[in-house]
């Protein structure tokens, strides 16, 4: 008996100790935080006074058939550093979706906008005129209401979106089809003036013969992500820096500056490591991010000079003056970076380069001077 008496009042005690002991345990323990959410800002010159405004204005939702909510893309965008999106989501091309009601093609944009003005992203309302070739599918910017344009005539759908005051584009010709055409309900378009810009890059290509009708036809060039899932999953952040955007010369940094630089045709386009634009634009771009340093040492044969590149747009450029000896046949100036640069004391001057990754057309490449 006093030995059972022993062993329960063992117990008892142990019992006491373990109900103390858990009294002392914190309620939880953190192990790691959660990312800073934070924006990267992207050094870009000013070009003749304008602001250059990073956009994207091809991107989906949930409310067409996208996998995200609209305030995401919104987040996404801040993020990534960009000023303004449109959330163009398919007038036509709704999945079936159970658990969201079909018909109010304002949503996502009504929903993404207190978002947008919390971050200052400039939220465009916009839609996309989806239909077989020709005429594909047309994004249509500044829209006041996105239900008006559907339509069954597609014809009668842009009318609308003309007459609301819409920047049209025509987005990715070469998707979907063997060979790219500028049909004859494309010129009808364009001559009516419902035509106004052509997306030149889509997501991860581009289409050489669409940016010759942009160049040909005076049209605002434009490049976008066109993207239905979460961007980071789409493109891959540790080889780039950047989605591909639309950089728009703005007077200011408003919806209202943006579409008047669209209809004045003042775009360039930045995928990758690759400018795209009109001459004009590219060298003013080239010559605001290029700083070329003095002279600060020399030798009997040689001059040491330092280039300085002031942005986030690296610069890739191969010599095409074939007589220029001395001079370096290649010259790469990183981004945001500067290099030293060693020449002959006398030579041929001044010296062409090719600038490799500034595109004004499929055959041509931007040419500058440096030296």
């Amino acid at each position: 008996m006093k030995t059972t008496n022993v062993l329960i009042t063992a117990a008892l005690l142990a019992a006491g100790i373990c109900a103390n002991a858990q009294e002392t345990l914190p309620k939880q323990i953190k192990a790691g935080k959660e990312r800073v959410k934070a924006r990267k800002e992207i050094r870009l010159p000013e070009i003749d006074g304008y602001k250059l405004l990073k956009c994207d204005f091809h991107i989906h939702t949930i409310f067409s058939d996208g996998i995200v909510w609209p305030t995401l893309r919104v987040l996404e965008a801040w993020e990534e550093g960009l000023d303004a999106i449109s959330i163009t989501d398919h007038i036509e091309g709704q999945p079936a979706r159970p658990a969201i009601e079909k018909g109010n093609h304002n949503n996502s944009f009504e929903m993404a906008k207190e978002e947008a003005a919390r971050r200052e992203i400039i939220l465009i309302k916009g839609g996309e005129i989806t239909r077989s070739m020709p005429p594909g599918h047309l994004n249509a910017l500044f829209v006041k209401d996105v239900n008006a344009l559907d339509q069954k005539d597609y014809m009668k759908a842009i009318e609308e979106a003309h007459n609301q005051g819409a920047f049209i584009q025509w987005n990715h010709p070469g998707w979907g089809v063997d060979s790219i055409m500028w049909h004859d309900v494309h010129e009808t378009l364009f001559r009516k003036g419902w035509l106004n810009g052509i997306e030149v890059f889509n997501e991860f290509e581009w289409y050489p013969v669409a940016l010759n009708w942009v160049n040909e036809k005076n049209l605002t060039l434009l490049g976008n992500t066109d993207v239905h899932d979460v961007t980071e999953r789409l493109y891959d952040f540790r080889t780039t820096s950047h989605r591909p955007m639309t950089l728009v010369l703005s007077k200011d940094r408003t919806e209202e500056g943006i579409r008047e630089a669209l209809f004045d045709r003042r775009t360039l386009v930045w995928f990758y490591d690759t400018l795209m634009g009109k001459e004009d634009l590219l060298k003013k771009f080239f010559q605001a991010s290029v700083e070329v340093k003095p002279v600060h040492h020399t030798t009997p044969e040689r001059i040491y000079r330092s280039i300085v590149n002031h942005t986030d747009v690296p610069f890739l450029l191969k010599r095409t003056d074939k007589n220029a000896n001395g001079y370096p046949e290649t010259i790469e100036i990183p981004a945001g970076e500067t290099i030293l640069i060693v020449l002959p004391k006398t030579g041929s001057q001044p010296v062409t380069y090719q600038v490799d990754n500034m595109i004004i057309s499929p055959e041509k490449r931007l040419q500058v001077q440096l030296f």
